[in-house]
C-alpha cells in the first residue's frame, strides 16, 4: 500500500482521548511523560484546537491501553510506530525500522511506569510482548539479531513488571526467556541486568543465598557497563546486610559499590538501565546502612543521610512510581530506628498514597507492616 499523504482525523478523537486518560486516572503531565510529548500539546489534541499526527494518535493508543481505537481514528504518513503495527501483521517482512519503532515503545513504557506504577502498565506491556514472540518466531535469519536483542529488551521488562505487581509465575517466565535471547544476542550487559534481576526476584522470595549469589555472578563480567556493576554489588550488600553477614563483608561489598558507581558517573547509560543515576545509588547505599542500623546507630544515622537525599533527588515523574513507595518505607523504617516515630508516620503516608494511586498490592503490604512494627515498638 502506498504511503498516506495527507493527514485524516474522525472528530470522536478529541472526545476519545479525554475520556480514556480520565478512565486511566493520568494527568495530563503524566502521559505527556509516556508519550514524550508536553501537557500542553495533548491539552490542544483533548479540545480539538491541533490535529494528531499518527504518530501520536498509536503512542497515545498504546499508553493508555486503547487496544488501537484510537489509532484508528488518525490516518497519516508511515511512522516508525506504524511500522512495528505493520510488522507484526506481517512478521516475515520486519526489518530494523520496525525494531526500533518497538524499541521506541519500549522507552515509552518504561518512562510510563516511573509515572504510573507497575500495575497499570502490565496488560498493555503484555500484549506487546506476544507480537514481540511472533515476530522472533518468525523473523528472517538476516534481521533475526537484532530482532533477538530487542525481545530480550522487552523480556527483561516485563519480568521487572512480574516482579513489582508480585506476579512470581510471570517474572520467572520473562527473565528466563530474557537470558535466553540476551545470550543469542551476545549482549553482555543485559545478561548481566536479568541476572541481577533473577537475584532481586529471589530476595522477594526470602532466598537471600541465591540474591547474593546471582548479584555476584551479574558483576563478574567486568567488560559489563561500570554502572550495572555498581548495581549489582550493592544488591549483594543489601543481601548480606539481610542475611546478618558480619560488617566488615558488607561495608566492604558497599565500599566496591561506591567507587564503581562513581567511575559510572558521566558515562552513557543504556536505554534499559537509565535509572542507574547518583541520587538512585545514594538510595541503594542507604538501604544497606539501614539494615545495619538495626543493631548500629551510627550505621543507622548515614542511612538516613544516603536515603534522603537519595530520595530527595528523584525525577518529579518518578516519584509518583511504586519503586519510589518502597523507598519512603526504608526511610521511614530508619526514621523509626532512630525513634523518631512521628517522621516515620509522615513518610509511610506518602508511601501509602503512592500505594493506593499506583493499585500496587505489594507495596501496600510493605507499608501496612511497616506501620504494624511501628505501633509495636511506639
Amino acid at each position: 500500500m502506498p504511503p498516506r499523504t495527507r493527514t485524516i482525523v474522525d472528530p470522536r478523537f478529541a472526545a476519545d482521548l479525554r475520556q480514556r486518560r480520565e478512565a486511566r486516572g493520568l494527568t495530563l503531565r503524566q502521559l505527556g511523560v509516556a508519550v514524550s510529548y508536553g501537557k500542553s500539546l495533548l491539552h490542544q489534541l483533548e479540545t480539538g484546537r491541533t490535529r494528531p499526527t499518527v504518530d501520536i494518535a498509536v503512542r497515545l493508543d498504546d499508553a493508555l491501553a486503547a487496544g488501537g481505537h484510537l489509532a484508528a481514528l488518525v490516518a497519516d504518513m508511515p511512522t516508525t510506530s506504524e511500522r512495528a503495527a505493520y510488522a507484526a501483521q506481517h512478521p516475515r517482512r520486519v526489518d530494523q525500522g520496525a525494531v526500533d519503532a518497538l524499541g521506541d515503545l519500549l522507552a515509552n513504557y518504561r518512562r510510563l511506569e516511573d509515572a504510573v506504577g507497575s500495575a497499570l502498565v502490565v496488560s498493555p506491556v503484555r500484549a506487546q510482548l506476544d507480537t514481540v514472540v511472533t515476530l522472533l518466531r518468525e523473523a528472517r535469519h538476516h534481521v533475526r539479531p537484532a530482532v533477538v536483542d530487542m525481545a530480550a529488551q522487552w523480556a527483561q521488562f516485563g519480568g521487572w513488571l512480574g516482579i513489582a505487581t508480585g506476579d512470581d509465575e510471570a517474572a520467572t517466565m520473562w527473565l528466563g526467556r530474557a537470558l535466553q535471547w540476551a545470550t543469542e544476542a551476545g549482549n553482555r550487559d543485559l545478561i548481566a541486568a536479568v541476572l541481577s534481576f533473577q537475584g532481586h526476584q529471589a530476595e522477594g522470595h526470602g532466598d537471600l543465598s541465591s540474591m547474593i549469589a546471582l548479584s555476584g555472578a551479574a558483576r563478574r563480567d567486568e567488560g559489563v557497563h561500570t554502572a550495572l556493576r555498581a548495581y549489582c554489588a550493592g544488591q549483594g550488600a543489601r543481601g548480606l546486610a539481610m542475611a546478618d553477614a558480619h560488617p566488615r563483608e558488607v561495608t566492604g561489598l558497599l565500599s566496591e559499590a561506591a567507587d564503581l558507581a562513581e567511575q559510572a558517573a558521566g558515562q552513557p547509560l543504556s536505554p534499559w538501565g537509565y535509572w542507574y543515576t547518583s541520587a538512585f545509588f545514594s538510595v541503594q547505599q542507604g538501604i544497606v546502612w539501614r539494615y545495619l542500623g538495626a543493631r548500629d546507630d551510627r550505621a543507622n544515622d548515614r542511612a538516613l543521610r544516603l536515603l534522603t537525599a537519595g530520595i530527595a533527588g528523584a525525577s518529579e515523574d518518578a516519584r509518583g512510581s511504586d519503586w519510589h513507595g518502597r523507598h519512603l518505607v526504608h526511610l521511614a523504617v530508619a526514621h523509626q530506628q532512630a525513634g523518631d516515630t512521628r517522621t516515620a508516620r509522615s513518610v509511610l503516608d506518602e508511601a501509602r498514597a503512592i500505594a493506593d494511586a499506583t493499585a500496587s498490592l505489594p507495596l501496600a503490604g510493605q507499608v501496612t507492616e511497616a506501620v504494624r512494627r511501628l505501633s509495636v515498638t511506639a
